[in-house]
Formats: C-alpha cells, sequence, structure tokens
C-alpha cells in the first residue's frame, strides 16, 4: 500500500467519528479537540489497529518528498500533543446545517438522516448504499454540554454478499476556541479528501 493509500484509508476513521458529535446546530463553531476513546469492530477491540495506522501516517509523511508531504499534511486533521487526540475545525456553515456531519461512508449514496433531539442529547440513524452494493445504516446518540460533547456510533455494514460487519465507537470532545487558526474546516478536508481520491483512482474531475 503506497503512502497516499495509508492516509486516505485511515483519514475517514478520524473524520467520521469526530464529525458525528457535531451533528446538531448546539455544538459551537471553531476548534476543537476529538479523541476517540472507544472503538470495536465485530466486537473485538480496533482501537489499536486505529493508533497502528495513525503510526503508519506519519512514517509514510516522513518519506515524502516536502512539497508532497506538505500537501497530505494539509488535508489531515491537527495532531494535538496527547496521543490519539486530534484538533477539528467546525465551521459557521457546518453549524447552521442540521445533520450535516451526520458520518457518511465514502463511495455511498445516502439517504437524508433522521434526526431527534431532547434537550442537550441527539440521536440520528442514516442509511447509505455503497456504490456496487451493500449498505451501511448507522445509528448514534450525541450529548452536548457547553465546551464538551461525547457521542457514540454504531454502524452495520452489509456487503453485496451479505456479509455483515459492526463498528462501534466513542469519541470525546472539548471546545479550544472559536479561532480555528490554521486548521482546516471538516467539511473543506472531506472536499480534499474525495478529489484526492478521484485523482488517485484516475477518475476525471466533476464538471461545475
Amino acid at each position: 500500500m503506497t503512502p497516499s493509500r495509508i492516509l486516505l484509508s485511515a483519514l475517514p476513521i478520524l473524520l467520521a467519528a469526530s464529525g458525528a458529535a457535531q451533528a446538531q446546530s448546539t455544538i459551537k463553531p471553531g476548534l476543537w479537540e476529538s479523541k476517540i476513546v472507544r472503538m470495536t469492530m465485530d466486537g473485538k477491540d480496533a482501537l489499536a489497529q486505529m493508533n497502528a495506522a495513525q503510526e503508519q501516517m506519519r512514517q509514510a509523511l516522513a518519506k515524502m518528498p516536502p512539497e508532497q508531504r506538505k500537501k497530505m499534511e494539509a488535508m489531515m486533521p491537527a495532531q494535538s500533543g496527547d496521543s490519539g487526540t486530534h484538533r477539528i475545525c467546525i465551521s459557521p456553515e457546518m453549524v447552521a446545517k442540521d445533520g450535516a456531519l451526520v458520518p457518511r461512508p465514502q463511495r455511498a449514496e445516502c439517504d437524508p438522516p433522521k434526526v431527534s433531539k431532547s434537550g442537550n442529547r441527539t440521536s440520528f440513524e442514516a442509511v447509505c448504499k455503497q456504490v456496487g452494493g451493500g449498505q451501511t445504516v448507522s445509528k448514534g446518540e450525541i450529548l452536548i454540554d457547553g465546551d464538551l460533547a461525547s457521542s457514540k456510533i454504531e454502524a452495520v455494514s452489509t456487503d453485496r454478499a451479505g456479509a455483515r460487519h459492526t463498528t462501534q465507537t466513542e469519541t470525546q470532545m472539548k471546545f479550544v476556541s472559536s479561532n480555528c487558526g490554521s486548521v482546516k474546516p471538516i467539511d473543506q478536508l472531506m472536499s480534499d479528501l474525495k478529489a484526492q481520491a478521484g485523482a488517485m483512482s484516475g477518475a476525471a474531475p466533476a464538471k461545475k
């Protein structure tokens, strides 16, 4: 696997887990620290695998030419001081759009998510059909308490052959500042990721 593919395969894990915690407009726009505190795949601990993927990303970046490394770093969540903690930016546009950040798998067509809210607790359910067959059903709960937010997500994926896989993720977030500085908003990161994935697969850019 090439360094670019390592980066692109690991990034959606980080962004999906972080993005689910901002599914409603009660979240503050600005800079947040996000950390995945628990992740299981089919009942087995997967947090160690995610941390290993992050280490692969760091090693891959170190081997890249300076110009390429700078370009790839611009698409990655900013690493914080603590292990496994990343800084992410929530733009005002993202805050204004309810359900805009409910996690969506790559290469999938998703129905509008079902979102319900009670006080500072939000629940959501999203169904996404994968290109080529299969689907992913994601259910989650988000709790927002001022400068703190936490989320629990369960995603059940079924491939075209009928095989099922379940991923459960718990994330904690802390508000840092209303100014994101050099950290790009998540929606921009995802747009950059999509463009990079298209370039790697040889797909022609979409016409505007």
